[in-house]
């Protein structure tokens, strides 16, 4: 999110990861879970005699854990009893329209660069997630990110390393490809936040702060979408 040689080429985003307290199980897991705890079951009631009716079911009962295990992992996560106590993880799934304010000065004003507006796309799952901001010239990555519970005991905190990537066009001659770091807080309901608020900071030694102000249900991938849908809603 360097800026230094022109004002409005922020950029911040955020690609797909998993969250490091969140495990993807697959089919595979599943069917060595179950078969591990059947084994431990038939142990604790005195290891009787089985034979091959008894371990028919075996695999019905597995298929049927993989298919819950797929609804939870892409839909049923997102029910709001659910949060605080079985799911603690905030929806953040749509596109937000993005204040964004640096600190880089104007040499040649010598001021403070007034704030710009972006947009960011996000998609994700209970296991991972998609974060993808857009603005005119540039686009930016998660290289490594983490959810977890705010301290103040209300919310989510998003921290994370991302990268960006200016338009080709643009490199070597007004901006540059740079890694930087990013703290979001959410705000509003703790499944479905309503405004999140954060700061960034990048290897150019340049900083600022964000503010996502309002979310369509849309996701979309491109500025001049995300602008149209925004300027329509």
């Amino acid at each position: 999110m360097d800026t230094r040689r022109r004002p409005y080429l922020y950029k911040w985003g955020m690609g797909r990861h998993r969250c490091a307290f969140i495990v993807k199980l697959e089919r595979l897991h599943i069917t060595a879970f179950l078969g591990l705890a059947t084994f431990v079951w038939w142990l604790a009631i005195g290891a009787p005699r089985v034979n091959w009716e008894n371990l028919q079911p075996f695999g019905p009962v597995v298929g049927v854990l993989v298919i819950i295990g797929a609804a939870f992992e892409y839909f049923l996560w997102r029910w709001s009893w659910l949060h605080g106590w079985f799911v603690k993880r905030p929806d953040l799934r749509g596109t937000w329209r993005i204040v964004l304010q640096s600190d880089w000065i104007d040499p040649d004003t010598n001021l403070d660069v007034p704030p710009i507006v972006c947009y960011m796309g996000v998609t994700q799952t209970l296991s991972t997630l998609q974060m993808h901001l857009m603005t005119p010239e540039s686009e930016s990555w998660f290289v490594a990110e983490r959810i977890s519970p705010s301290a103040s005991g209300v919310g989510y905190q998003v921290a994370g390393v991302y990268t960006n990537r200016p338009q080709i066009h643009l490199r070597g001659t007004r901006s540059e490809m740079h890694l930087g770091g990013v703290l979001l807080d959410t705000h509003g309901p703790t499944n479905r936040p309503d405004t999140i608020t954060g700061e960034y900071w990048t290897d150019r030694k340049t900083k600022g702060r964000m503010t996502f102000t309002k979310r369509l249900p849309a996701v979309f991938t491109r500025f001049d979408d995300a602008d149209r849908a925004f300027e329509e809603a």
